[in-house]
């Protein structure tokens, strides 16, 4: 591929579905960037950021190359559009977080693909092409060779950022100056939370730009309203930080800025003044829990005394925090995410989100979740990767339970009475914030795609019920060599706190009382076993069997499946499922659910 390169055009795709904070726009800075870096060596250079401004297809379709990013909830909007330029005749090229990390993906609609920090690479990769030849040499880079995907080896992460130029905002179609920007001061994070991407991206080494770097880029944005410094971790280096805020005095370059932290920035009294006299307006905490046994499975470094007191400490300062949370791990229940409502409105965290666990490709859980496909992962449409809608199996509860407490909770928090505890402190501005959140869950509802969602986990949830009709199960048939297994006896255990009775079917029972079970059986559970280990074959081999013979001599009596895999341990979902043929009420089938549990030693009471 040899081909002339005059005009760039460079997008950020939005997500095609609404989230309640889809009104607030921090522009993302790699599409910013490569387009400053791109214009300096004299190509005539678009940047579209959706969220800003809409996209001129008629300006995308007549440039010689397009970038475009891609995070995973906009990846099927990214590859869209990359099919558009190719089909126009134009070069797509893909980068971003998702793309990064499933490049083979990207290739599917892209000429190439720019892996992790692609400013060196995006520069070779458009010299290359200009030349026709060289694209084996450019590390970072995957592209097709003869229908084959070649992924080149990885660069070393760029160790003084200052090699790259301040961004120019004002490449942006629709830019306003005086509004909000991002300054990214530093990259990488050292840290490990299992549902975070950034150290598969960008490392764990903390890498920075120079003070005065950072004060000088500050300078030309002198007179904006807010400023986002967009570092995973801002305050990873206090020394370096508090020095940087200093010169922020110093300079009279105050505006009003917020930053994501931990709660340990706290600890450092120095600091905490330092960043309310330089004009911090808020935090990002990464509080994710109120659950210690949630926050021992992310590796958050962190307990609830800790969260406690960063939240009073910053308070005391007059910084205002944004609570994040993430909630649906394997040690969260539908109580635990209405307890973090609860939590976030006694301690008056001034504004949160919750977001749905989510499997984003380049996180740890990416390899626990989603390689597991069968077990975990409900849904691969990369659009409801947006932490708003449940795409896995939670462990203790059902996914439509998870999507309906995460929503509910937020709406506990922006509630009118989220909103009167605000406006009676006479803090009118974060009353409206609440206001807003309110009106934008309301939205929520009314977008048909998230209805239709909410609709699909429930109906999911309500397949056997529904198929069944109007019978109350009141016995069940289970094979005898299931109620062996400790799964077995937890379904045994469970269906008995429900008042059902279990009737256990052996070789007997299957052979001579055919005709009597049928009469007093509502309903078969077949076992279906997704992954036998090896060493229990024979348990596996005689439940297959048992089960196959169920099928055989029963082929009228209504039967419903329970997923078994080994090594996995319960999950509440088919438990759900089948309790509901029973009774109605979820919440009677929760309780009987954990009471069985601790009967059988499977868990601690409440």
């Amino acid at each position: 591929m040899k081909r002339a390169i005059k005009k760039i055009v460079f997008v950020e795709p939005k997500s095609t579905h609404l989230h309640i904070y889809s009104r607030v726009c921090i522009p993302r800075l790699g599409s910013v960037l490569l387009g400053t870096i791109m214009r300096a060596k004299g190509y005539d250079v678009r940047v579209y950021v959706e969220d800003i401004h809409d996209v001129d297809m008629n300006e995308v379709l007549s440039a010689d190359l397009v970038g475009i990013s891609a995070i995973t909830s906009t990846a099927p909007q990214s590859y869209r559009l990359a099919d558009r330029v190719r089909e126009a005749g134009g070069i797509a090229v893909m980068g971003g977080t998702h793309t990064s990390f499933l490049p083979e993906e990207g290739l599917q609609h892209a000429d190439f693909v720019v892996r992790g920090e692609g400013e060196f690479a995006f520069q070779e990769l458009v010299e290359a092409i200009e030349r026709g030849d060289g694209f084996e040499r450019i590390q970072n880079l995957s592209y097709l060779v003869d229908g084959g995907v070649v992924s080149n080896p990885e660069r070393a992460k760029i160790p003084n950022l200052d090699v790259n130029p301040i961004p120019d905002y004002s490449l942006i179609s629709g830019w306003k100056p005086g509004g909000v920007i991002s300054v990214a001061t530093s990259r990488g994070c050292p840290f490990s939370c299992t549902f975070c991407s950034v150290p598969g991206m960008y490392g764990h080494a903390f890498r920075t730009h120079s003070i005065g770097r950072v004060l000088d880029e500050l300078e030309l944005h002198k007179g904006n309203m807010y400023t986002f410094f967009a570092d995973d971790i801002f305050t990873a280096n206090k020394k370096r930080v508090k020095e940087l805020l200093r010169g922020m005095i110093e300079r009279n370059l105050t505006p009003e800025w917020g930053a994501q932290v931990r709660t340990e920035t706290v600890d450092d009294p120095e600091l905490l003044e330092l960043m309310r006299d330089s004009n911090c307006f808020n935090v990002y905490v990464g509080f994710e829990s109120i659950n210690p046994r949630t926050l021992k499975l992310f590796q958050k470094k962190q307990d609830l005394g800790k969260i406690e007191r960063s939240i009073e400490r910053f308070h005391e300062h007059k910084i205002r925090i944004h609570g994040m949370f993430v909630v649906g791990s394997d040690e969260d229940d539908v109580e635990t995410i209405d307890a973090t409502a609860e939590f976030a409105l006694k301690h008056d965290i001034d504004s949160i989100q919750f977001m749905i666990l989510t499997p984003i490709p380049g996180s740890p859980d990416w390899g626990d979740l989603y390689d597991y496909g069968a077990k975990y992962v409900i849904n691969r449409n990369w659009q409801m990767y947006d932490g708003h809608h449940c795409v896995h199996q939670p462990r203790r509860m059902t996914p439509y339970e998870l999507q309906k407490a995460a929503i509910g909770a937020m709406e506990k928090f922006y509630s009118w009475r989220g909103i009167a505890k605000k406006a009676l402190k006479r803090d009118f501005y974060y009353a409206g914030i609440r206001y807003f959140g309110k009106k934008a869950l309301r939205d929520w509802w009314k977008d048909d795609e998230n209805r239709e969602y909410v609709d699909w986990l429930r109906r999911e949830l309500y397949t056997e019920k529904r198929q069944m009709g109007d019978i109350k199960v009141k016995s069940v048939g289970v094979p005898a060599v299931l109620l062996e297994d400790s799964m077995g006896r937890l379904l045994q255990r469970f269906l008995g706190e429900l008042g059902v009775t279990v009737v256990p079917l052996a070789g007997a029972a299957l052979e001579e009382a055919s005709s009597r079970a049928r009469q007093t059986i509502d309903c078969l559970i077949t076992p279906i076993v997704q992954r036998a280990a090896q060493e229990r074959g024979e348990f596996y081999q005689a439940l297959a069997t048992i089960t196959q013979t169920l099928h055989e001599r029963w082929e009228k009596l209504p039967r419903v499946s329970f997923p078994l895999t080994a090594g996995q341990g319960p999950v509440f979902e088919p438990f759900a499922r089948i309790g509901l043929l029973c009774t109605k009420n979820l919440d009677r089938i929760r309780e009987a659910y954990k009471a069985a549990g601790v009967a059988e030693g499977l868990w601690e009471p409440a």
